[in-house]
């Protein structure tokens, strides 16, 4: 799991949208699957947080409206 978290971490750092919206999706995939660690836990909360704020300000929407659709996206399979 260190691999992998050092991975995401490192995509998180290139502070590319899209790089963080690939680390959410993976982490969010691999919650399925099994229990996240607390830092993979913490992780995806990073990620989201710096998703929904890119999104809403390019958007002009409130954040909590960008994370009630980014949660539907998410959940939707």
């Amino acid at each position: 799991w260190i691999k992998r978290y050092n991975d995401f971490l490192d995509k998180i750092k290139t502070g590319s949208v899209f790089e963080i919206a690939r680390v959410l999706r993976d982490l969010f995939i691999l919650k399925s699957d099994k229990n996240l660690s607390f830092g993979e836990r913490k992780m995806m909360d990073t990620a989201k947080s710096l998703l929904v704020k890119e999104i809403s300000v390019a958007s002009n929407s409130e954040e909590t409206k960008v994370e009630q659709d980014l949660r539907i996206i998410l959940t939707v399979q």
